[in-house]
């Protein structure tokens, strides 16, 4: 849920610029023919269905995330012209590209911003020159550098920051594994993609025994030491694919796509054998009960998928610990 609340969001945000954009044009396409500049009238009046076009494409491509082609072509489109104008004495249109760097760094990926940027400076720095002369085309080429560097900077700074603090709402701070709320989205997309594509999905939920015994006797920190250690050893045994959950209390789920159940059973059995003969800190020797299941054609439920494995683990710790159960489902059909 949050990665389409971010796409619409972005989504969002493109179609108010491009509308502003247009709406911008307009405004200059009406100033240009009140002082006769008809040609930066037409170029105006060109660029208006060029904007609107954008807005359009970003709504309707909200969900797909990588279309930076289409603001590319409409931002070069945007260059273009401005370069026509420049080219045919019309000096000032020099200062469009001003508003076509700040663009930039909000439709498209840094890097090709940056590389944007930086063809948009050479062609209308040598444009300007070539029209106007040296001094205009230095003044121009440092002012433009100076805001493309502001802007890339800033840009910069808050991809990074963002990139941060959606790995901390998606992960674990102490094991470094995916949270649950994460699981919720991912559980989701993959039961959608098994079910549409027919590959088997496999869900995993182990816990540490006598967990509660563990933090009584040793105390949190030795607890959280295990539990660290247990997430560590689980990533370095998980395929790549594959993905751990961390839920609290030493229990951890993992999603396992293309798993058929055979190859779920193996996995779970190697888990359970890794605990028990780990070396853990503290404590030396400690054990994992499993409950596991393989999703089958039909169940498109993914918070049944959940209750399916931790009544699998329920069983398992029932049973004596240290043990692996496979989940059962029956179909609402069959009952």
């Amino acid at each position: 849920m949050h990665v389409l609340n971010e796409n619409l969001l972005r989504a969002r945000t493109q179609v108010v610029l491009y509308l502003g954009m247009a709406a911008l044009a307009i405004l200059m396409a009406l100033q240009n023919v009140r002082y006769g500049l008809y040609d930066a009238f037409y170029i105006g009046l060109l660029m208006v269905p060029a904007w609107a076009t954008g807005a359009a494409l970003s709504w309707w491509l909200r969900n797909r995330p990588h279309h930076e082609q289409v603001h590319v072509t409409l931002l070069a489109l945007a260059l273009l012209a401005s370069l026509y104008l420049v080219g045919i004495g019309f000096d000032a249109a020099a200062h469009w590209t001003y508003v076509l760097a700040l663009l930039s760094f909000i439709l498209l990926p840094l890097k090709t911003a940056f590389r944007l940027n930086a063809i948009t400076l050479v062609l209308t720095a040598v444009a300007l020159g070539w029209q106007a002369g040296f001094y205009d085309s230095i003044r121009y080429a440092t002012s433009y550098a100076l805001l493309a560097g502001l802007a890339g900077m800033y840009a910069y700074l808050y991809h990074h920051k963002t990139r941060y603090y959606v790995d901390q709402t998606h992960h674990d701070a102490a094991t470094g594994a995916y949270n649950l709320r994460h699981l919720d989205f991912t559980l989701k997309q993959e039961v959608s993609r098994s079910e549409t594509t027919g590959h088997p999905l496999s869900l995993i939920v182990l816990e540490l025994d006598y967990f509660d015994q563990l933090l009584d006797v040793h105390g949190p920190n030795t607890a959280q030491d295990v539990v660290v250690a247990l997430a560590r050893k689980l990533q370095d045994m998980i395929r790549a694919g594959d993905s751990l959950y961390a839920a609290g209390n030493g229990r951890f789920y993992l999603v396992l796509p293309n798993t058929p159940e055979e190859g779920l059973l193996v996995i779970a059995e190697r888990i359970r054998r890794m605990a028990e003969e780990a070396d853990w800190p503290e404590v030396h020797s400690a054990t994992v009960s499993v409950g596991c299941f393989t999703r089958p054609p039909g169940l498109t439920e993914d918070q049944t998928l959940r209750d399916i494995v931790d009544l699998a683990l329920q069983q398992a710790q029932a049973s004596g610990h240290n043990r692996v159960q496979l989940g059962q489902y029956v179909s609402p059909t069959a009952q």
